[in-house]
């Protein structure tokens, strides 16, 4: 008897659930471990129904990352109400704790070789990085910074990034530790704010 064709909704479905799930592996045990047999007996599924989702493990990886994107958005967007709107820290401190708490899910995103980046990911990019740059945004609208708001959001995140991996890659061993270097990571935006002289 032929299998039924699958509805959108339920394709659609199932590919949430299974990004959930296996970014939750990913979280426990690695992008290493993750397999769409490991997928299959976590979801309680045949070894089979992955496989008419995703067609291979990097097509899953790249739904792994979409979520994990989606994850930092939902981060980022519930504490940064805790922030006042006129302060420039809350991208670094924010950032910096999303990748000490998802250390797994951080290097998902970043770190390893992407093999696939989908449309749906890109778009999960897209709207974690409007929220990251959010606060930059009403920075320059309030005056406490001068410039083009993504530039800024820029220059702040790639300082943030590169401490955020040295962290985890557990290679800020020369006498300063995180969190005394990212109160250094305020000078990086002096350069933004009203009355600096460039001297470019």
């Amino acid at each position: 008897m032929p299998r039924p064709n699958l509805t959108q909704d339920e394709v659609d479905s199932f590919r949430e659930l299974a990004a959930r799930t296996a970014l939750e592996m990913v979280e426990e045990d690695g992008v290493d471990r993750l397999t769409l047999r490991a997928l299959a007996a976590r979801l309680g599924c045949s070894y089979a129904k992955p496989y008419r989702y995703f067609r291979d493990k990097a097509q899953l990886v790249d739904a792994v990352r979409g979520r994990a994107f989606d994850l930092l958005n939902e981060f980022m967007a519930a504490e940064l109400e805790t922030y006042d709107a006129a302060s420039d820290r809350p991208m670094a401190d924010l950032y910096l704790r999303f990748a000490r708490e998802h250390p797994e899910a951080f290097r998902v995103m970043f770190e390893m070789k992407q093999e696939l980046i989908s449309p749906t990911t890109r778009e999960s990019q897209a709207r974690a990085w409007k929220t990251c740059a959010q606060p930059f945004h009403a920075a320059v609208t309030n005056g406490t910074l001068v410039g083009d708001p993504e530039l800024i959001a820029h220059v702040a995140w790639a300082a943030v990034h590169g401490l955020a991996s040295l962290e985890l890659a557990d290679q800020l061993y020369l006498g300063k530790n995180v969190d005394e270097v990212a109160i250094g990571l305020g000078a990086v935006l002096d350069g933004f704010r009203p009355g600096f002289v460039s001297r470019a």
